[in-house]
């Protein structure tokens, strides 16, 4: 049996959040196709297609959106968030209980 074409991969990206917004971006491009797919031919479809085409469009927003927490993750801008929030809190308890911390 003949052995698959091979196909030269191009190279990741150096950054890992650089990598997972372009499979951000094509995952949104790809999402955008499908609802413009389901635009077109919502009255063409039976209910059962069209059920689980919607259910692939919510999987995939699912998946987008997983994706974008974790590219929020990798650049740092959600520890900024947590700290932020933390030094609130104690500022807040510190307020309350009239100490300096």
């Amino acid at each position: 049996m003949p052995s698959p074409k091979r196909t030269r991969r191009a190279t990741p990206p150096a950054e890992p959040d650089a990598a997972i917004r372009e499979v951000v971006a094509d995952a949104l491009r790809r999402l955008h196709q499908l609802g413009a797919y389901l635009d077109a031919h919502q009255e063409a479809l039976s209910t059962a297609e069209l059920a689980r085409l919607f259910s692939v469009h919510g999987e995939n927003a699912a998946r987008i959106g997983r994706l974008l927490r974790d590219a929020r993750a990798l650049s740092g801008d959600a520890a900024d968030g947590l700290l932020d929030a933390v030094g609130k809190a104690l500022d807040e308890i510190a307020t309350q209980w009239g100490v300096e911390l």
